[in-house]
């Protein structure tokens, strides 16, 4: 351990390593750790994720997939943009901007809306059969930190965290202290 006095030497003192490491991660790592997390708000979140990771597949390799379901390539597009946004809504995602606006999805006739989340539902199948890839930590530290920020804004209440839990009484009562017979009683 060095000396954390100067001493005349010039050196900045060097404190020694902490031995704490924490044992969980200050940001999840898994979509179940962020669920865990998120409180009343996980389906909402693993649909802002699962959705952003459909998005990024149907982006980067699903063209094998939607050509072998026989669905055009714009159509999934459409879809995946329209249902996307519908299901952000309806799952309870906060909006940042604090005046949530109204999916597109919902400007179209009945029918239509059933054929898009129909394919919208489809395309979400082919990508959990293609092993649900784009689910990464990355995106899991972003939908964490945009629900925090939501909650500083003041948008949704906060998640009930460890802090908030009643203590438990002790279950028996601590010895008195050497001390405390020199206190004087009144």
């Amino acid at each position: 351990m060095s000396d954390l006095h100067d001493w005349g030497t010039g050196e900045a003192p060097k404190p020694p390593r902490p031995d704490y490491v924490p044992k969980v991660a200050l940001f999840p790592q898994t979509l179940d750790d962020l669920m865990n997390r998120a409180g009343p708000y996980a389906d909402a979140t693993k649909a802002y994720v699962e959705w952003g990771a459909v998005t990024v597949w149907f982006m980067k390799d699903a063209d094998k997939a939607l050509a072998s379901a026989f669905i055009p390539i714009e159509v999934a597009s459409l879809s995946i943009v329209l249902v996307r946004e519908a299901v952000r809504i309806e799952t309870g995602w906060p909006c940042l901007s604090g005046t949530p606006v109204t999916p597109e999805l919902y400007d179209l006739p009945d029918d239509a809306q059933q054929i898009a989340r129909r394919m919208a539902a489809d395309i979400h199948d082919l990508w959990k059969n293609a092993g649900r890839p784009y689910l990464r930590p990355s995106d899991f530290k972003y939908a964490f930190q945009y629900l925090a920020a939501a909650i500083r804004k003041g948008i949704i209440p906060p998640v009930a965290a460890i802090a908030d839990a009643d203590p438990i009484p002790a279950a028996k009562p601590a010895r008195p202290h050497i001390l405390d017979m020199f206190k004087e009683t009144t």
